[in-house]
């Protein structure tokens, strides 16, 4: 058997939307307050601006350094640095003694936001009421120092919004944060897709949002759902709780959408960029765009099939909508060369693909609008592989078009991220105590489909270790291939669909696939865990 040969994520500070619920903490008193604070500092402006000496004024003819220079004195608030105004922020346990701090001159804006919120936090927690300091000259202070603008008056909150923030451009992400439970759930929905439309990656308010809307008993509607997904694509921000609620909330509204297919192919992309695979809302989807499909747009029935073979997973009405929706797609119809292909690689994955959706995509007159195609990238290139080497490998007697050696992606073309690298090296040096790296072991083989095998062994029926050169015909060649985060759908823990047809594509070439999943191997676990859990995994595959 086996023998072992060797011992066995600072206060994060960006500039971002401050957002502050008036529902709880300002109402149309606090509201009219910070407005009439602002108009009176547009007044006070004006009028020291009037006093100003002639030849102080900026003109066409100053520098534009000095007027720079100008604009900042007359714009910025003195930020000084006092251990003592922080210690009494957080000793102090009423009202008066928190807006005591505004009685300083040249309080900065750092610690006016650190008294608003307090005061923010005890409201929200019924230690206070807002009649105990809302009219109060030293809390106005403190707003007027929040609402101060840097440069020209630029209004960042609409009307339609206005009633999400009254405090603008503040540079404290975990002070906003605290503020997000306030806010109603159609807010919080504006919030996310606001920070999206701007992409504004703040984790600490994308995790409070995230709270907020996962715990909220109130129903997203469509629209809602959608605009969820696509901001959480945008960010690149998974959260799962709030992904089974957004979902369930999906399962809930999809069934009274009578307003088109628009809102459900967005709902179908967005799951398919985050690579999120609920079985029972890809059925839901999958089903309205059947029993509607006389009013689905084109692009959605096509967003259907990009996403199910991205997440390889066939819905229980496949065989209806291989009958109804595919043949209503046909490559005149799409009007991106990217986007045809996109479908025909995922018809590959689902097993629906006909040898003139195969052949269509592996001329030499589509490849070459591949190859002119800006858009294109090694991902798009490495799915023309994969379909070519399934023509070969997956179809029975396919005899159209493939491509030339020429078109083969090169081994240094194809790059794996330093995450992957990690658990690529943790794995190999883990084997290579099992076995003899220089006579039983290979270790990054790159196939001409367009993939590495991270490690190939070759084991008898009793699971003994061949010579990696061995042509016994009853040898049995095992794939060892590494799966870290990006390789595997969210929700369930399962590969992909790039990866479920690379393994498909080597079982047709003779292999037994060994997946190593990040869940169950830590690269950072001790040397002799990791061997045992490799010895077993074999075993497992060969004996079972």
């Amino acid at each position: 058997m086996f023998k072992v040969t060797r011992t066995l994520s600072q206060y994060t500070k960006s500039s971002t939307v401050q957002l502050f619920h008036l529902s709880k903490f300002s109402s149309a008193p606090i509201s009219a307050a910070i407005r009439n604070v602002e108009l009176d500092r547009e007044i006070e402006i004006k009028k020291q601006q009037s006093d100003i000496p002639q030849t102080l004024k900026p003109n066409k003819e100053t520098n534009g350094l000095v007027a720079a220079a100008f604009a900042s004195l007359k714009d910025n608030t003195v930020n000084i640095s006092s251990s003592f105004t922080d210690e009494s922020i957080g000793k102090a346990t009423t009202v008066g003694e928190l807006l005591s701090i505004a009685d300083e001159s040249g309080i900065s804006r750092k610690r006016a936001l650190k008294v608003v919120s307090l005061l923010a936090e005890w409201s929200s927690m019924g230690k206070v009421e807002l009649s105990d300091f809302n009219t109060d000259p030293r809390f106005i202070k403190l707003c007027k120092i929040l609402t101060k603008r840097i440069g020209p008056r630029k209004s960042f909150v609409t009307p339609r919004n206005e009633d999400l923030s009254t405090i603008i451009n503040i540079t404290a992400d975990d002070e906003a944060a605290k503020l997000i439970t306030s806010i109603s759930l159609p807010q919080t929905v504006k919030v996310m897709t606001m920070l999206a439309s701007k992409k504004r990656r703040s984790t600490p308010l994308l995790r409070s949002l995230a709270y907020n809307i996962a715990g909220n008993l109130d129903h997203l509607d469509l629209k809602q759902c959608s605009d969820l997904l696509y901001s959480s694509a945008v960010l690149n921000f998974i959260d799962e709780n709030m992904l089974e609620k957004i979902c369930s909330d999906i399962g809930i509204a999809i069934q009274g959408n009578t307003k088109g297919s628009a809102v459900i192919g967005s709902i179908l992309t967005s799951l398919g960029h985050l690579q999120y695979k609920s079985t029972d809302i890809l059925d839901a989807l999958a089903d309205w765009i059947l029993k509607n499909n006389k009013i689905c747009r084109i692009q959605d029935i096509c967003s259907l099939f990009i996403t199910l073979g991205g997440l390889s997973y066939s819905p229980s009405n496949i065989e209806q909508l291989n009958e109804v929706s595919i043949p209503q797609l046909q490559e005149a119809e799409i009007s991106k060369p990217v986007t045809w292909l996109n479908f025909v690689w995922s018809l590959v994955v689902l097993n629906l693909a006909k040898t003139e959706h195969i052949s269509s995509v592996l001329t030499e007159q589509f490849t070459s609008k591949i190859h002119q195609d800006r858009m294109s990238s090694v991902p798009i290139y490495l799915k023309l592989l994969n379909i070519d080497n399934a023509s070969k490998l997956l179809v029975k007697d396919y005899k159209g078009p493939t491509l030339s050696k020429s078109s083969a992606l090169k081994r240094n073309e194809v790059s794996r991220s330093k995450e992957k690298l990690v658990m690529v090296n943790a794995l190999q040096d883990t084997i290579s105590n099992l076995l003899n790296p220089k006579t039983h072991l290979k270790t990054n083989i790159y196939s001409d489909m367009g993939f590495y095998i991270d490690a190939e062994v070759r084991l008898d029926a009793k699971c003994n270790p061949l010579p990696i050169d061995s042509e016994d015909s009853n040898c049995i060649q095992v794939a060892v291939v590494a799966l870290d985060f990006h390789d595997m759908c969210r929700g369930r823990v399962e590969p992909n669909g790039h990866n479920v047809l690379c393994f498909r594509l080597l079982e047709a070439k003779g292999y037994r696939i060994l997946p190593i999943v990040y869940t169950d191997f830590n690269p950072k676990d001790k040397l002799v865990n990791r061997v045992k859990y490799l010895e077993a995994s074999l075993k497992r595959l060969v004996l079972h």
